[in-house]
Order: structure tokens, then C-alpha cells, then sequence
């Protein structure tokens, strides 16, 4: 049997041959193999001592037969037939290339699509789109024969989820492994600085044809997301920098963020050959720390060249961006992460998006509108989808995840879900931000699972399992306290209308077993805001017709819990949470964009009596 919607790629790189497997083409791009062959066609074709190219050998040609003989054998064995084989710039430029291409074809049946300049750097773009939700700035990729830039925007709301990039990218010849060639020519600092300022003019040049729109340049600079092995690279390096001060939380490259100058102060201490007395940072190998200081020259040209503001890292290349380039615009428009939910194990057929919908419409009406503002404090895009509006219907979804767990470890398990490891550790569009916030929250959708308050409840149950990663996470929540908090409430509030509408929709004629209603106003003489969140559960006279499931509500459980939601916070704001140059943490790796007003939240429970 074959499996008609599955589809496998190859990417023969520069550096190296990736190959995987795709189970079908949904948002997600649900993976079901991927492996990579440690062949790099650029050092076949260039000596240290000699500046001529030099062809492909016969060795290196059978050596990359046997591998792409292997991944055939490997797709025929999970029954895929559709099998791609795309080509980038080492192959694009071999001097025996169409001989190369024909041994593979006569050898394994397999034709190889060589993608000019123009496409690689479309689908190098498309591969970041893959991997994100939305995606407005700059887009780069560092191979280890070429660098691609182009701008990039799309919303998948916004327009039919049309995708904007410009018709004339830049692709240079300064991949991680060329850019090496070249900085070991330059044996001097004259003949660095010479190459420093070719390159800086090829790319002005380069990003006067790029055009890149106004409206997509922040305060600040742009946003720039970073693909390839050789930008990757830096984003583990950064990483790595945080974990010896603070125990980085999330080793995921994918939604990986930093400050652009926090950045540059890291690539300039490593321009050189680097020096890893602890050994290998995570996810750098020995060839790759070869290759770090051309990532960190070319990083600093661009430094020079484009007002850079943040650094996003993706996990998405050419195989991401091949398949997403095959998705219909239906598909363009969808959440990656919604996607990933719905064709996860995990997800019960019986939670229905009917269901989950409706049980966002109760919850949303209970949320203060300052919350929403509040988890987009680190943004500064308004034109970026609203975090939590976004989140919230898929952590309905996550929040019966854990639910078949003994009762001690639900909320333990909730809040590992996106973390490294965990089932969402792969799942797309997700930053570090996001991640951080889910976990937050699935954790207080738990709370009553959780040691009691004077043993320190939920927080203290999780904290003691890795104090470290806890403390971590906590950092990289939006806000500080205030943002803390907002996820407090929105998990409780997850978990309490779950538990009072444990029926799914078959169930007919139920509809909102409790309902909230928020009133806000100004307090007087100040600019704060009071927000009353009122829970009414069952008894007021719109509820007359719904009493043949007032059990559902009319309990102990229900009564018991609705109490403990009772509760006043107020939003002080962690005042002077700004960037400095002296001190490198995860809380000061985020800027201060979006404001919300300060005030405070009191939620009050009216559980009256049933009426028959």
C-alpha cells in the first residue's frame, strides 16, 4: 500500500544532504523521518591551497548514490513513492554538474531540480514561513555555499494568507563554508578589512535592489529571521552564553530570540578561532566551530549594513519550505500549532472544534481586556495577530491533555507539555515567549490538583522538581509579575469551565452552565483601572430552561472550586524592566513595546440556588 499524500525530500546543501519524510502535506507538515548525510559538496570542489574549482569526484559521486539509495530504501519502507530532490548552490555551480546529476538519475531513478539563485532564496524564505505563525521582517539564510536575504510578509488572516516578499532577493557566495575559504585567504587585517568592505558593498547594493517596505522597519530596526547552518550556529552559541548565567530554559532553536547588539557582542568575542576551554557549546560540533567565526563576520557586516533590532532563529530550510510552497492558500491561512494539536494522539476525537470554541466564547467573556495587553508587552508590531487570542483556543485544546494522569502529576506534566522534551517540543509556531506562556498557564489549569496553599501550592509542587528551569521559564513570561498573573487567571478559568461542562456536544441542549461578565472603570484621581469579573454559575433566570443538568453544576466539586476563584490581584507593573548593556539575562533579552494599564482584577462567584 502507498501512502499518496506523503511526500519525501532531499536537499542536496553544500554541507550537507538532508533528507526527510512528510506524512502529508498539512500546515504542521507532520514528519515522520528525517536524517542527514554529512557530505559537503563545497569541500570536494575547493582546496585550501587551490582557488580553481575543482569537479565533483567519482568518490564523493558514489558516496552520494548510496546515500540517496539509502533514503529510497527508507521511503519505500514507510510506503512513500513521491520522493523530490532539489539542489542548491554547490551542485548549481559544480564544473561537472550535469555529469553529477546524470550519475544519480542513471544510478537511482531520481531526477534533481537545481534551483537558480531566485528560487533558493523563495524557498529558504518559505521554510522560515513554515515554521512560524506570522512572519513581518527580514528573512536570511546562511548555507555553507551562498547567504539569501529578502523581506517577508504575511499575516495568515490578513488577505487569504498572501505571502509578500520581493522579486529580486539577494544571493551572495557567502555561505558559512565559501565565507571560511575566503577569511583563511585574508591572511592579514588588511585584506580582512578588505573583505569586509566587499562584502558590505555587495550587500547595500543587494538591499537597495531588495527594497524592503517601510512599514515592516520598527523603532528600533527590523525583525530578521535566521535560518541555515551557519545562522543556526549563532543562535546556539547565544544560547549556549545563557545557560552558563542562567540555565536557558528551552534548548529549541525554533522561536529562539535575542536582541540584534546583545548578538553582535557575543559574534565579536568569537570572530576568531574559538576557544571552548568547557568543551563544545550544545549543538556546535567540531566542523561547525570551524565554521562560527565566517557566521560571526558576516553578522557583523550585516550589523553595518541594515538596521537589525531582534534575531529570530528557525529550524525551517529548504525541505520545510519545498513542502509549504506544495500547500494549498487553505493551508497557508491555518495555525501550525492548531494543526499539530488536532493530528496529535494526544488530542481526543470527542474534543470537537465545536466544543472547544465554545467553551473559548464562556472563557473569553471572563478576561479583563488589560490581560491581552499585558501578554503583548515584549511585542511591538500592532500589526501582529493578538498573543493570547491567538493561544487561548489551543490551550483549551492542551488543557485536557494531562487529564488521564494520576491526579499529582497533571500539573507537572502541563507544564513540561511545550517544553523541550515534551509533546509540543516539536510542534511549529511557537516562540520561547509562547512556550513559556503555555506552560504557565496549563500549570494553574491544575492548580487543584496541586499541595495545598500553605505548602506553597501549584508553583512550589513544580519548582521543586528543577528550581532552575522554573525560575527560567518564569523569566521569559511577558510582563514579569503582572504577566505572571495574567496566566494565572486564564488557566484557572480554563480548568473551572472545563470542569462544568464535562459533556461533549453531543450532548444536546447544553449550552453556558455558568457565565462571566466583566465591568471596568477608571479609578477616581488616577489612570488605573478596576476590572470586576463576575462568575455566575447556573441560578440566574436565563439558566430556567437548562435545570435537567443543573447536577452538572449543582455539586460539591463545582461549589468547592468556584470558591477557591475568588480572588484580587493588582497590576503594579515591574517598573524599569529596560535593556542594559552591562547585564545579560533572559529578562533583559526583552524590550518594552506594548503598554497596559495598571489597576486591579477582583472575580466574585454567585452560585445561587438552582432554580426548579
Amino acid at each position: 500500500m502507498t501512502n499518496e499524500k506523503g511526500i519525501g525530500i532531499i536537499d542536496i546543501g553544500s554541507n550537507g544532504i538532508r533528507f526527510g519524510l512528510v506524512s502529508s502535506l498539512q500546515r504542521h507538515l507532520p514528519v515522520l523521518y528525517e536524517e542527514r548525510a554529512p557530505i559537503s559538496l563545497f569541500d570536494a570542489q575547493n582546496d585550501d591551497d587551490n582557488t580553481e574549482r575543482k569537479p565533483i569526484s567519482k568518490e564523493i559521486i558514489d558516496d552520494v548514490i548510496n546515500c540517496l539509495q539509502r533514503f529510497k530504501f527508507i521511503s519505500k519502507h514507510y510506503e512513500i513513492d513521491n520522493i523530490k530532490v532539489i539542489a542548491t548552490e554547490a551542485t548549481r555551480t559544480a564544473p561537472n554538474s550535469e555529469e553529477f546529476l546524470f550519475r544519480i538519475y542513471e544510478a537511482t531513478g531520481l531526477k534533481v531540480e537545481k534551483l537558480c539563485e531566485a528560487d533558493e532564496a523563495r524557498i529558504t524564505a518559505m521554510g522560515i514561513i513554515a515554521t512560524y505563525y506570522e512572519v513581518e521582517g527580514l528573512v536570511m539564510d546562511m548555507g555553507g555555499g551562498s547567504m539569501e536575504l529578502n523581506f517577508v510578509i504575511h499575516h495568515p488572516k490578513d488577505n487569504d494568507g498572501i505571502i509578500n516578499m520581493s522579486e529580486f532577493p539577494i544571493n551572495l557566495p557567502y555561505g558559512a563554508a565559501a565565507l571560511k575559504k575566503l577569511l583563511k585567504e585574508a591572511k592579514d587585517q588588511q585584506k580582512r578589512s578588505q573583505l569586509f568592505n566587499t562584502i558590505k558593498t555587495r550587500l547595500e547594493e543587494g538591499f537597495k535592489k531588495l527594497n524592503p517596505p517601510e512599514s515592516i522597519k520598527g523603532e528600533n530596526g527590523y525583525t530578521v529571521y535566521m535560518n541555515g547552518g551557519g545562522f543556526r550556529s549563532l543562535g546556539y552559541l547565544s544560547m549556549s552564553e545563557e545557560m552558563k548565567q542562567n540555565s536557558y530554559p528551552m534548548p529549541i532553536i525554533n522561536g529562539y530570540g535575542i536582541l540584534a547588539k546583545k548578538l553582535v557582542e557575543i559574534t565579536d568575542r568569537f570572530l576568531d578561532k574559538p576557544k571552548f576551554l568547557s568543551g563544545n557549546p550544545f549543538r556546535i560540533s567540531k566542523r561547525r566551530e570551524k565554521l562560527l567565526p565566517a557566521a560571526c563576520f558576516l553578522f557583523k557586516v550585516l550589523m553595518e549594513v541594515i538596521p537589525l533590532d531582534y534575531v529570530y532563529f528557525c529550524e525551517g530550510g529548504v525541505r520545510h519550505g519545498q513542502c509549504f510552497d506544495l500547500l494549498s492558500p487553505i493551508q497557508h491561512q491555518k495555525d501550525p500549532l492548531e494543526s499539530f494539536i488536532f493530528s496529535h494522539p494526544f488530542q481526543s476525537p470527542y474534543l470537537t472544534v465545536q466544543y472547544r470554541d465554545h467553551l473559548v466564547n464562556i472563557i473569553k467573556e471572563g478576561i479583563p481586556s488589560g490581560l491581552y495587553d499585558i501578554l503583548d508587552h515584549d511585542e511591538y508590531s500592532i500589526k501582529k495577530s493578538n498573543r493570547l487570542e491567538r493561544l487561548l483556543p489551543n490551550l483549551v485544546c492542551l488543557a485536557h491533555w494531562s487529564m488521564n494522569l494520576a491526579k499529582e502529576s497533571r500539573p507537572i506534566a502541563a507544564f513540561y507539555l511545550p517544553l523541550a522534551g515534551g509533546p509540543l517540543s516539536d510542534a511549529p509556531g511557537l516562540t520561547h515567549t509562547d512556550r513559556a506562556i503555555i506552560s504557565w498557564c496549563l500549570m494553574w489549569r491544575y492548580h487543584e490538583d496541586a499541595s495545598g496553599a500553605k505548602s506553597g501550592g501549584v508553583e512550589k509542587d513544580i519548582s521543586n522538581m528543577n528550581p532552575s528551569l522554573f525560575d527560567n521559564v518564569k523569566e521569559l513570561i511577558p510582563a514579569g509579575r503582572d504577566g505572571r498573573m495574567a496566566c494565572e487567571i486564564i488557566g484557572k478559568f480554563i480548568g473551572f469551565v472545563i470542569l462544568t461542562h464535562p459533556g461533549f456536544p453531543k450532548i444536546e441542549n447544553i449550552k453556558s452552565l455558568c457565565k462571566f461578565k466583566v465591568t471596568e472603570k477608571i479609578i477616581e484621581n488616577s489612570k488605573r483601572r478596576r476590572y470586576n469579573v463576575q462568575l455566575t454559575i447556573f441560578g440566574t433566570e436565563e439558566f430556567r430552561e437548562r435545570t435537567e443538568h443543573k447536577y452538572l453544576v449543582n455539586n460539591s466539586i463545582v461549589k468547592k472550586i468556584s470558591k477557591k476563584l475568588e480572588k484580587s490581584y493588582e497590576l503594579i507593573e515591574e517598573k524599569n524592566q529596560v535593556i542594559t548593556d552591562e547585564v545579560m539575562s533572559i529578562q533583559n533579552r526583552k524590550r518594552r513595546k506594548r503598554g497596559y494599564h495598571l489597576g486591579e482584577i477582583h472575580i466574585r462567584v454567585n452560585f445561587s440556588e438552582i432554580m426548579e
